[in-house]
């Protein structure tokens, strides 16, 4: 037979069981929060529906033979006691705020005791974004936002807290560029036109605002683009120019933002204050081309990456021996040379008879004699040849062979 103290035991331990069966709450769209109370009391969850959306809750009690008892908190006195006419596990809620269930078995005894808060009235307002400092190079930018309060009361001390809205702030500009920010302090590279500046602002709900702030542009960036008239001219991944004399290259400004003023340095060879200038480089050296631009209205300024221009000294060099046979190889008596200016060749044959005169270093003697194939032989040349800069003078003369090859 049990004893009295056994079947205490016993009820107890069923008590216990009893108590344990437990219950969740669920809700379909929405999204799930949980309170933050002061005192420690532990939290309850809270349900947000979409914006003006129908609230229907669910109690979702794993034990049979229940009933359920609906409540709804007291804002004035911070009470959970106020029954709701409601029957069954799901609950339609017409006012958010705090709601309580409390579960039976088909004793009486209560099984479940829970609290939850609920709401569709969450929204964004109030986004507002500025500019806070700008110059030549950056512009710095914060955003604030408002948001509808989202009231919970602890059951404990009646002491009230929000639900966060975890905000987020995206940056962007209008026209879009590759550069965006997060963060409620952001900085930007100081645009080259005008753009707006758009802060948008979103929740954990799915809510999103956005707000914008127009800049007008001051910053300015010195870039340019070279075309040089001479075929010869060797030109690497248009940074260097290099050649013979004389250079003439075409500059033309590509600059970023809103340049009013332009100074252009082509080494110790000269300087322009025109937007596209036309220069010639006649001096033997290397000659560093800078531009520089200005925005006159703000103050900004920029300097561009160096174009160098490496014009060579004059050289003048005769062969000996040509083959005027028509196979392109060697076909005319022909001198190799740099930035010559004036250039003279004469060509006489073995008796003193000038059978071909010229003043143009890039063209040769072909062979013919008054348009006929000149006799092979040995023929006599005076050249001469003056470069860019001062003093350079060159002269040759001697004999050259003509071989009438096959």
């Amino acid at each position: 037979m049990f004893s009295i103290r056994s079947l205490l035991l016993i009820v107890a331990v069923s008590l216990v069981f009893s108590m344990n069966v437990s219950g969740q709450f669920s809700a379909d769209n929405v999204t799930v929060a949980e309170t933050n109370y002061a005192s420690g009391t532990p939290n309850d969850v809270v349900f947000c529906f979409p914006e003006g959306a129908a609230m229907t809750v669910q109690y979702d009690y794993s034990g049979t033979n229940v009933s359920y008892n609906w409540f709804q908190h007291n804002v004035t006195d911070n009470t959970w006691d106020n029954p709701l006419s409601v029957s069954g596990s799901q609950l339609s809620v017409n006012v958010q705020g705090g709601y309580r269930v409390v579960v039976e078995d088909d004793l009486g005894d209560v099984v479940a005791d829970e609290r939850c808060w609920v709401y569709n009235s969450q929204a964004i307002v109030n986004v507002e974004s500025e500019i806070t400092f700008d110059d030549c190079f950056g512009v710095e930018l914060a955003a604030s936002a408002d948001t509808v309060p989202l009231i919970f009361y602890d059951p404990a001390d009646g002491t009230f807290g929000g639900v966060n809205y975890n905000l987020s702030f995206e940056w962007s500009t209008r026209p879009l560029t590759d550069e965006t920010h997060t963060g409620k302090s952001v900085s930007f590279d100081a645009p080259f036109e005008d753009v707006a500046f758009v802060g948008t602002v979103s929740d954990r709900f799915g809510n999103a605002l956005e707000s914008t702030v127009d800049y007008t542009a001051i910053a300015v960036s010195a870039v340019f683009e070279t075309d040089l008239k001479k075929d010869t001219v060797l030109n690497e991944r248009h940074s260097e120019a290099q050649g013979s004399a004389p250079i003439e290259i075409k500059f033309r400004d590509t600059s970023r933002g809103a340049v009013n003023a332009w100074e252009w340095t082509f080494g110790n060879s000269g300087r322009s204050i025109e937007p596209n200038p036309l220069f010639v480089f006649s001096e033997a050296g290397t000659d560093s081309v800078f531009l520089k631009v200005v925005n006159r209205d703000s103050g900004c300024e920029s300097l561009s990456e160096p174009f160098i221009v490496n014009v060579w000294e004059s050289e003048l060099e005769v062969p000996n021996v040509f083959t005027p046979n028509g196979d392109g190889i060697n076909d005319e008596f022909r001198v190799a040379y740099k930035s010559i200016k004036n250039f003279e060749m004469v060509v006489f044959n073995r008796w003193g008879r000038k059978v071909y005169e010229g003043n143009d270093p890039a063209r040769g003697w072909d062979g013919k004699v008054g348009g006929k194939m000149g006799a092979p032989g040995v023929y006599f040349y005076y050249i001469r040849g003056e470069g860019y800069n001062e003093n350079e003078v060159h002269k040759a003369e001697g004999p050259v062979h003509l071989i009438r090859g096959k």
